[in-house]
């Protein structure tokens, strides 16, 4: 059977892909919320020897919480996804890596894979980080970047939609834009990358762009509480994906 490595398995996207893989996949999950602390292992010492894949979808991907622990943002976000490339170069393991759009400024879109990323958050400097890592240690390996996530995830944290029809979200910017992109499809994407030979940068994401109000109405079908978006964060981060997620 097949065996896949799997780190953030209790977030958002680790639950969503272990929900969409068959019966045929022997999963080896790894999250912080089960007390592995990946900042202070190596991979060597937690990915198991039969692994034939790796999956990392650990981030600490809150603004809030990189500005409170930047030291941790780093670590995780930055110096895990380097050290588990390394790994997986060294032991001919395929490695996919997941990333987001929050790397890009918000000023040239549409981006691709040849735009240049300068972001404008610490969240973004961290990933970006670990993605320029990765690339340059293990040039097999698969970074994937998308967008904001929506759909059903069943994970403490929400996808977008999921705050939005609980009422957790009620207003909306107006003026940021995003390829809001379902998370059971990217989970469906990320099964068959695995076995792909793809490497290196893909953006995949939901083939257009919205704004967050825009996509809200959408869902509820209703008046809704529109609001500009603030000055710190990208407007728009509209993607030109080279791989399309599209709900089926």
């Amino acid at each position: 059977m097949r065996e896949l490595f799997l780190t953030g398995a209790t977030g958002r996207l680790g639950r969503t892909v272990q929900r969409n893989l068959n019966n045929s996949w022997i999963i080896h999950p790894c999250s912080l919320s089960g007390g592995d602390d990946l900042t202070k292992t190596e991979p060597r010492d937690i990915v198991p020897g039969k692994a034939d894949f790796v999956l990392n979808c650990a981030a600490m991907s809150s603004r809030a919480g990189c500005m409170d622990n930047p030291y941790f943002a780093y670590r995780l976000n930055s110096l895990w996804p380097q050290k588990l490339a390394v790994f997986c170069a060294e032991t001919h393991t395929r490695m996919v890596h997941i990333s987001t759009d929050l790397v890009y400024s918000g000023g040239i879109p549409p981006y691709t894979e040849r735009s240049p990323a300068v972001p404008r958050s610490l969240y973004g400097w961290t990933k970006l980080l670990g993605d320029i890592a990765v690339l340059n240690r293990n040039p097999r390996a698969c970074v994937v970047r998308t967008s904001v996530l929506t759909g059903k995830a069943g994970a403490k944290m929400t996808t977008f939609s999921e705050d939005i029809l609980s009422g957790r979200a009620s207003s909306f910017h107006v003026d940021c834009f995003r390829n809001h992109t379902d998370i059971n499809a990217l989970a469906r994407f990320l099964s068959k990358c695995l076995f792909s030979s793809m490497n290196g940068l893909v953006l995949a994401a939901a083939p257009y762009s919205m704004s967050r109000a825009s996509y809200a109405y959408t869902l509820l079908k209703k008046d809704i509480n529109l609001i500009n978006g603030p000055s710190h964060i990208p407007h728009d981060l509209t993607l030109k994906p080279s791989v399309s997620i599209a709900e089926e």
